[in-house]
């Protein structure tokens, strides 16, 4: 569902560091040293270099809802998305080709509510309307395709928010999908998808949620505990 394109950059470490190099006047004719410079850069805070690697990648099969909530990440990201002026939606399959978050009587509820869609989308083309004007009550569970560029910056901050367990479990899953993907693509993305795309909380150390899951400790309570700490000093 989603396919890493080969724009995507392999070193994306040793490109951060061959560019931090280059400001610091440093050398930058050592892969490791710049790897190394640039986990520094990163585990300091200095995330903008982070915006060097660019990550290119198709992403098919999600909701046009899910999709929306990846839209809201709009900094450092661009994507081009299957349009409805175009694409006829008519010969879609609501068996196969919609999101369906509900099970056993639910399903049937929610399939009947979309083909009831599907066959007025099919009339208002048969009368004669253009598949633009009739792709209005088109639904957001329909499945969508886009190609999406982000950078690593981007990407980090995406990662943090949406592996969050209180994140919607579809664009859930489509992070998870997408860090096993870039996982395998070299040593350097291992190392990136196991340290930096985690969870905010992993990366803060708090969660700063007002509806905690408990995973990690409150903003709320660390803070108190810091106030606590400082009475007993």
């Amino acid at each position: 569902m989603i396919t890493i394109l080969p724009n995507t950059d392999k070193e994306p470490l040793n490109t951060i560091g061959y560019c931090a190099g280059i400001c610091w006047n440093s050398p930058v004719d050592d892969k490791e040293k710049n790897i190394k410079r640039a986990k520094a850069c990163i585990r300091s805070g200095h995330t903008r270099t982070a915006e060097y690697p660019d990550v290119f990648c198709i992403v098919d099969g999600y909701s046009a809802r899910c999709i929306r909530e990846l839209y809201t990440h709009i900094i450092g990201t661009t994507r081009l998305q299957s349009s409805t002026r175009y694409v006829d939606a008519k010969s879609m399959d609501t068996e196969k080709e919609f999101y369906y978050p509900f099970k056993d009587e639910a399903r049937e509820v929610y399939k009947e509510g979309l083909d009831s869609i599907m066959n007025t989308y099919t009339k208002l083309e048969e009368l004669g309307y253009p598949k633009e004007d009739a792709a209005n009550i088109l639904p957001l569970g329909m499945e969508t395709k886009i190609v999406w560029k982000i950078n690593l910056r981007a990407l980090m901050h995406f990662m943090n928010m949406r592996l969050c367990t209180r994140a919607y479990k579809e664009i859930r899953a489509l992070s998870l999908e997408l860090k096993e993907k870039l996982r395998v693509v070299s040593p350097e993305w291992e190392w990136i998808c196991d340290n930096l795309f985690v969870p905010k909380c992993e990366a803060v150390g708090y969660c700063d949620e007002d509806h905690s899951c408990g995973r990690k400790i409150s903003k709320a309570d660390m803070l108190e505990a810091v106030e606590q700490w400082k009475k007993n000093k």
